[in-house]
């Protein structure tokens, strides 16, 4: 899986865990078991908030209970009671990492990142050397852009563990995103020294060096389709990476073969979509943005392409429907609202 708001693969941070299940402060081993079966339950898609609500108040003190309905809230986009369960069974069971991991979580979602960051410095001032949470708190760190302090955390791994290859490529993100590319390029090379099979870290080294005019990316590139052959994200990065050095035609293949083995991947289509513009074939131009959105009816950049190209051939009535379809997908698509004007103005010369 390749990064998504930084989300990564390996380490797990944002997975669901339903069965990690401490009881520390568990009254019991009749408690322990309901609150297994609950789990279970969970898992299965089978327990109700009422049903979890109902062994609460026949056991309000069991933390998992409270995690257990947490997560169901969560799911359901209930934030605000999530993250007061979450906070309930911290206050039951200090203890228990996932609960600070999940809460953290919840708050992010939340919109409260301050206090996402406090509840995991709280875990890591328990477990000052446990790599999971330095790890999700450097995460933190770095989406926020604290970035000195993401380094400390990811330090802090590489301590305890020296070739971590997720503290390693985390810590060439940081690098990246300060603008300091030639550290973020070591940090990445060691990413995959440690592990070879860490597919994003060739990913970001091929983007970084197509960035430099270095032709090595193509190799960081290919080797991201070699390890992860199903995903199209990587293709699609190889396809960006032959239309920034104006292979056009080679561009075209890579995106003409996801269109066969991705068929409902829509960037492929819509790229295909720019670069028939730029060749001027603006038949085809159309036909590939159609096709995007009749993949992602809500690719309002895909609207506006097929009007520019209807404006373009001054039919400005079908120009003017497709950017409306665009505007009322996107009301804030600046150059949609100025296309609108733009295609009025030459209707009213018209007329």
């Amino acid at each position: 899986m390749i990064h998504q708001l930084l989300i990564l693969k390996k380490s797990g941070f944002f997975i669901l865990a339903f069965g990690l299940t401490f009881f520390l402060f568990s009254c019991g081993s009749e408690s322990e078991k309901r609150a297994d079966d609950a789990n279970t339950q969970v898992s299965s898609g089978v327990a109700e908030i009422d049903e979890i609500t109902s062994l609460i108040k026949e056991d309000p003190g069991n933390a998992e209970f409270h995690h257990i309905r947490a997560t169901l809230y969560y799911e359901r986009g209930v934030l605000r009671e999530a993250v007061r369960d979450w906070m309930t069974a911290i206050s039951l069971d200090s203890l228990n990492p996932e609960y600070y991991h999940r809460l953290s979580d919840g708050l992010m979602d939340d919109n409260q990142p301050v206090e996402a960051i406090e509840v995991m410095e709280d875990i890591v001032d328990i477990y000052p050397e446990r790599v999971p949470s330095l790890l999700k708190l450097g995460e933190l760190y770095l989406i926020m852009g604290f970035y000195d302090d993401a380094i400390q955390a990811f330090n802090r791994v590489i301590l305890v563990e020296p070739n971590h290859p997720d503290a390693l490529f985390m810590k060439g993100l940081t690098f990246r995103d300060q603008g300091d590319t030639s550290r973020a390029l070591r940090f990445l090379q060691a990413t995959i020294n440690s592990d070879p099979s860490y597919t994003d870290a060739y990913l970001i080294l091929g983007k970084l060096h197509q960035r430099l005019g270095n032709p090595i990316a193509e190799r960081f590139l290919e080797n991201a389709i070699r390890l992860e052959p199903d995903n199209p994200v990587v293709y699609h990065a190889l396809a960006e990476y032959y239309h920034f050095n104006d292979e056009l035609e080679r561009a075209l293949e890579e995106y003409r073969n996801m269109h066969v083995k991705f068929p409902l991947y829509a960037e492929a289509f819509y790229n295909s979509g720019l670069i028939f513009m730029e060749m001027d074939s603006l038949d085809a131009a159309y036909k590939m943005f159609e096709m995007s959105i009749n993949v992602r009816p809500t690719m309002a950049r895909g609207y506006y392409y097929m009007g520019l190209i209807y404006e373009t051939k001054r039919d400005y009535v079908r120009a003017l429907d497709l950017y409306d379809q665009a505007i009322s997908l996107s009301p804030n698509f600046r150059r949609v609202e100025e296309a609108i004007q733009r295609v009025k103005h030459f209707m009213d010369l018209e007329s």
